[in-house]
């Protein structure tokens, strides 16, 4: 039995301080609901819950970004749709301009009633924004061509449908040709000399006016789109007929919009959108003439391919749109398994702690009973005294 050092007491004391910081854990844990609230806790757990935290917010803003992109190609879609409209009605004008029923006064209404049509159809590309970003007019361009003389080719637009051309240089050839009483043969070429459109002005409205023919190339893709307008004219007074006359153009691409739709750098963390330019050039109807029988039927052919090019670009925005909602699903899937992966790190079983808690509350109180008896153990030696 010792006095200057009891033991006893020195064991109680120590085990009712471990008992007393399993508490305070254990209090913190349920009042945080973390198991980890400091890095002392498990440093390497809280450094792999860190990593996660910062991933799962990356996903969501790419989640976030999704969305915006996915409701920018609604606007462009729903833009696209009023011009399909548009051209709709241009059709049915033209089909009842080419009703011989007609007089002169008719077809004039008629003409200034497409003309009103095809300045709504130009207001449509100039305004349709989405976040102050104009949408339908940052398409790619084409400069530099002008073929024979007079300027036989007026202008070259790139095709509504044509929002990823390749940039670069061009050619374009016009071969004049007296059958079916003349016709044009157009075509366009690549730098490396291969054809990417082209197309013929059969029955020509007129031998002297302006005529536009769209190059509609393919559908739902990479389309190198063109339309043309030719200066008829200058082709009947100065080409000679089977000759192909040539010369070269350039092509600027359009604006790209990227999204960053991944919580990582690098490829499939980012989408990138483009667009063509949508108005009356671009979709070949800006020399549309009803006024004549052979100009009304021409502007039925025109209406239908600019119908063709405006579906072209529909399909390529709901592939997108496909695009973007796939991987704003396979985001959100990540995210639920990543947050369930850092709970399983993080949060605390509180069946576990409260059980826990429970013990070292009963384990306290014994301790400290524990405790007292031992301060008292000391005592016993004034009996041996007396």
């Amino acid at each position: 039995m010792y006095i200057n050092t009891n033991v006893a007491a020195l064991f109680a004391q120590n085990s009712l301080n471990n008992t007393q910081n399993s508490l305070n854990t254990l209090q913190q844990e349920m009042s945080t609901g973390y198991s980890i609230n400091s890095p002392a806790a498990n440093p390497s757990g809280l450094a792999i819950s860190n990593l996660m935290q910062g991933e799962i917010g990356g996903i969501n803003s790419a989640v976030n970004n999704a969305n915006q992109a996915t409701n920018l190609l609604n606007v462009a879609s729903g833009g696209m749709q009023t011009d399909v409209q548009i051209v709709q009605e241009i059709q049915q004008l033209a089909v009842q301009a080419s009703n011989s029923t007609n007089n002169g006064s008719d077809l004039t209404d008629i003409q200034n009633q497409i003309t009103s049509l095809l300045q709504s159809l130009d207001n449509v590309g100039s305004t349709l924004n989405y976040n102050n970003q104009l949408v339908l007019t940052q398409g790619p361009s084409a400069t530099g061509a002008s073929v024979g003389s007079g300027n036989t080719v007026t202008n070259i637009s790139i095709g509504a449908d044509s929002g990823a051309i390749n940039s670069g240089s061009y050619t374009v050839s016009v071969q004049y040709s007296t059958a079916n009483g003349g016709e044009d043969i157009l075509a366009i070429t690549n730098a490396s000399g291969s054809t990417v459109a082209s197309g013929t002005i059969a029955n020509l409205p007129s031998t002297s006016g302006t005529v536009t023919l769209q190059l509609v190339a393919g559908s739902n893709g990479n389309q190198d789109s063109f339309s043309i307008s030719v200066n008829q004219g200058s082709v009947t007074a100065g080409y000679s007929a089977g000759t192909a006359y040539t010369t070269g153009f350039s092509v600027t691409g359009a604006s790209v919009y990227s999204f960053q739709t991944g919580p990582n750098q690098g490829n499939g963390n980012n989408v990138s959108l483009e667009f063509g330019t949508f108005n009356s050039v671009t979709l070949g109807l800006n020399s549309v003439n009803v006024t004549s029988a052979k100009g009304a039927q021409y502007a039925i052919t025109q209406a239908q391919q600019a119908l063709s090019m405006l579906s072209n670009a529909q399909g390529q925005v709901g592939a997108q749109v496909d695009q973007l909602n796939y991987t704003i699903s396979n985001l959100q899937t990540e995210n639920t398994n990543l947050q369930s992966s850092k709970a399983a790190i993080m949060d605390a079983n509180m069946a576990t702690v409260t059980s826990q808690f429970a013990q070292k509350q009963i384990l306290m109180q014994t301790g400290i009973q524990a405790l007292s008896t031992s301060q008292q153990l000391p005592s016993l030696v004034l009996k041996l005294l007396g």
